[in-house]
């Protein structure tokens, strides 16, 4: 169970062709933007004429409350905040530089050294050399945005952003050279008196390529929210302290409190593209079992592509990282660096593509010691990339046992051709295992999981650890796709 920030754990250590489109960010623009897919929210709304009908609650152990309702409001306010003016307008505050100085690589650690090899078995699939080389992180992330695809996922496979898109390479700086357009105090003396409205005052700014918000070091307690805006410019939130305990976002939602799921996040990102964040901790504080009802408690909700995370913490119990998009048919694409995420049911969740590099995976044990599970990908069959973990390390509280690396969440209302098939995908290769994983099975069963297009009398519940374990003899992609997978990890956990 989690107290009050003190405990905030080591603080004080539519299927069819989508148009195809490419939004742009840079130093600064005219004003305006190009038009992105309608975005009416967390909710998964697509962008043709069907309405989902199924809900975001995690399975697992906790009985699920309430759905995350269908947002019938129009997208025409993009989420609340207004238009910016017509450029002859100009915004309200001056632009502010961004940094010089050239290209600043993410992170300097060299990426782990490759374990030993060993065979792949059908309880622990391990990737060959050759399928390995297309799951690096320069792969996952070269490709996204708007997804075309054929029958049922099976290629070809199109993505509208073709843009090789390198966040290693060129990471988010150094935040010494910054010049804060808004700066947020946790006493409200900034110029703006919370991060919700540094976030609506920098959507108005739509002339600017970037606007940075500084976080001044103590505890933000409250809910805060970047509305997705068509012709909002990128925002990057950072804290100048390198101890990112020392900056905290905090709030306590709960499913069982507001009702949904993704209502529950202290920090929803619905920015269309460009998101950035650094040196900053997200938590969600609640205490499991204080409300009657669902438990899950999301401390960040992204449904940004583009989005780069360095030196962020995120703490929590369940889903605690919920990476989602803003439709089925949009590969939204995020890159963590040198992060640190816990949790002990499902806390890293959802079907955008997430690459964690060089993070540390937490279990907590306070409320459950044995039979979590990590990742909760549900990732659409025609999105090539879910989840990749590279060179990280995964670790435990004393006394966690039968860790599952991950299982597959079947979203409700992903499960036919209309809205596409969720099936999960997240691949472990390069990292350090701890013991706490369990050992010769450590993909979990998300239950009994029955009609597929290969089995559509659903009579045998399988886990799909393939493409061939999903379609038709002679109908998916060749060679076969992995959707869950290690390859050649090193520790107490790792396949021997």
């Amino acid at each position: 169970m989690r107290g009050s920030l003190g405990r905030v754990r080591g603080l004080s250590a539519g299927l069819g062709v989508v148009a195809v489109l490419a939004l742009g960010i840079g130093a600064c623009k005219g004003g305006g933007g190009q038009t992105p897919p309608q975005d009416t929210g967390v909710n998964d709304v697509p962008t043709g004429t069907d309405t989902p009908t199924g809900t975001d609650t995690p399975a697992g152990t906790d009985t699920p409350v309430g759905t995350d309702a269908p947002d019938d409001t129009p997208a025409t306010t993009d989420g609340g905040v207004q238009d910016a003016l017509p450029p002859t307008d100009g915004p309200t505050v001056e632009c502010t530089p961004g940094p010089t100085g050239g290209t600043v690589p993410a992170g300097t650690a060299p990426m782990q050294d490759a374990g030993p090899t060993v065979a792949s078995t059908a309880a622990r699939p391990e990737l060959s050399d050759a399928v390995a080389a297309q799951y690096t992180v320069k792969q996952a992330l070269a490709q996204g945005f708007n997804i075309t695809y054929g029958d049922g996922g099976v290629p070809p496979v199109t993505y509208s952003l073709n843009d090789n898109w390198d966040p290693q390479t060129n990471g988010i700086g150094d935040p010494a050279t910054f010049t804060p357009t808004f700066t947020v105090a946790p006493d409200g003396s900034g110029n703006q008196p919370n991060l919700t409205a540094a976030f609506n005052a920098a959507n108005a700014l739509g002339a600017c390529g970037r606007v940075y918000i500084r976080l001044l070091a103590g505890e933000h307690r409250a809910i805060a929210t970047l509305a997705s805006k068509t012709s909002g410019p990128a925002v990057t939130v950072y804290s100048t302290d390198p101890d990112a305990s020392k900056t905290v976002i905090v709030m306590n939602n709960a499913t069982a409190t507001v009702g949904s799921m993704s209502n529950s996040a202290t920090l929803t990102i619905k920015a269309i593209r460009g998101f950035q964040m650094k040196n900053v901790t997200v938590s969600n504080d609640y205490v499991e079992g204080s409300a009657t009802g669902n438990q899950s408690a999301v401390a960040m909700l992204l449904q940004s592509d583009q989005s780069q995370f360095e030196n962020v913490r995120f703490l929590g119990n369940i889903a605690t990282l919920y990476v989602k998009s803003a439709s089925e048919s949009v590969a939204a694409r995020s890159y963590f660096r040198d992060c640190y995420i816990e949790g002990d049911q499902d806390f890293i969740m959802g079907r955008g593509t997430a690459v964690f590099d060089h993070c540390e995976i937490k279990v907590l044990t306070a409320r459950q010691a044995t039979g979590g599970s990590i990742g909760y990908p549900s990732t659409l069959v025609f999105n090539r990339y879910g989840f990749l973990f590279d060179s990280c390390k995964f670790t435990a509280d004393t006394g966690a046992t039968g860790i599952a690396l991950g299982r597959q969440w079947v979203e409700q209302g992903d499960t036919t051709a209309t809205n596409g098939w969720a099936v999960g995908k997240m691949v472990v290769r390069n990292s350090t295992l701890g013991a706490h994983l369990a050992g010769a099975a450590p993909w979990s069963l998300t239950g009994a999981r029955t009609t597929t297009p290969k089995d559509p009398a659903g009579t045998t519940p399988v886990v799909l650890y393939t493409s061939d374990d999903y379609f038709p003899a002679g109908v998916g992609p060749v060679p076969a796709e992995p959707f869950v997978a290690e390859y050649r990890n090193t520790g107490p956990g790792a396949h021997q």
